[in-house]
């Protein structure tokens, strides 16, 4: 791969399709993962940790974990998606002076 969408102001190429294809790839295998052998595993020791017992409706336990699962999965999605964010914005040149943010304004170069 030669350079990232975003280092230039070039177009997209066949190999970032590519990127794209194997990002959906690896996203899909890792949630499979992360769920099965740590999300669940972490939601029934932090429930069984609480004050209420476990075991008394199975549904109703089932549901809580899997509703625990997923706010694991929307913590892990959105603190990476935040961390990219910042690592990708960390070399702009307006990243840490709140002047920049505004300079040349209402006609600033989109990239």
């Amino acid at each position: 791969m030669e350079s990232y969408i975003w280092s230039s102001n070039s177009k997209p190429d066949a190999s970032h399709f590519l990127v794209a294809l194997y990002f959906a790839l690896c996203f899909s295998v890792a949630r499979f993962l992360l769920d099965k052998f740590i999300f669940r595993r972490l939601s029934v020791w932090l429930l069984s940790n609480g004050s209420a017992p476990l075991r008394k409706n199975i549904e109703a336990t089932q549901a809580i974990i899997a509703k625990c699962s997923e706010s694991m999965w929307k913590l892990t999605y959105f603190a990476t998606v935040e961390t990219w964010i910042l690592k990708i914005t960390y070399y702009e040149p307006w990243f840490r002076d709140v002047k920049g943010y505004f300079r040349d304004w209402p006609n600033q170069e989109l990239k």
